[in-house]
This record gives structure tokens, C-alpha cells and sequence, in this order.
């Protein structure tokens, strides 16, 4: 096993066309590629965590799967426009 960088390094990683479509929806919530990349890191370490400290899984185990649950979405009513040149 290999250790993170140090806090203040920088990370490099090679961008492929899955990560770069993956990356392209997460920002679509406003995020920067940094910001989606430290958040998606963060969401699975604390999935991992959750799994090992609730004894699911053995420490250093990946899960074979997991899931999200997501509520309805709860705020302001959206607004639907047509697609501009619409009659």
C-alpha cells in the first residue's frame, strides 16, 4: 500500500474520458474540478469508514457494493423553460 501525499502537495492524476465525463457532471452543481474531486474523495472515505467502524466489513476492505440515499428534493419549485426558438 502506498501513502497519500502530504497535506499541501499536490495530486496528480491522469484524466481519461470516464473521469472527465464524471467530473463534467458533478460540476454541472457549480463545483471546480479540485472542489468535485476533494468532495468525491471525502463522500467514499466516509462510506468506507462508516462500513469498517460498523463491522460490515473488516478495516481495509472494500465494500462490493454500497448505495446513496437521497430525499426529494425539497427546495424552491423549479422553473421549466422552453428550449429557446420554441413556439
Amino acid at each position: 500500500m502506498s501513502t497519500p501525499p502530504k497535506a499541501g502537495k499536490t495530486l496528480s492524476v491522469r484524466v481519461d474520458d470516464t473521469l472527465s465525463d464524471d467530473l463534467a457532471t458533478i460540476m454541472r452543481t457549480g463545483m471546480t474540478a479540485s472542489d468535485a474531486v476533494r468532495f468525491a474523495v471525502a463522500f467514499l472515505a466516509h462510506g468506507y469508514t462508516w462500513v469498517w467502524e460498523s463491522g460490515l466489513y473488516p478495516d481495509g476492505v472494500s465494500p462490493a457494493r454500497m448505495a446513496v440515499r437521497v430525499p426529494a428534493y425539497d427546495g424552491p419549485p423549479l422553473r421549466v423553460t422552453a428550449p429557446s426558438g420554441a413556439v
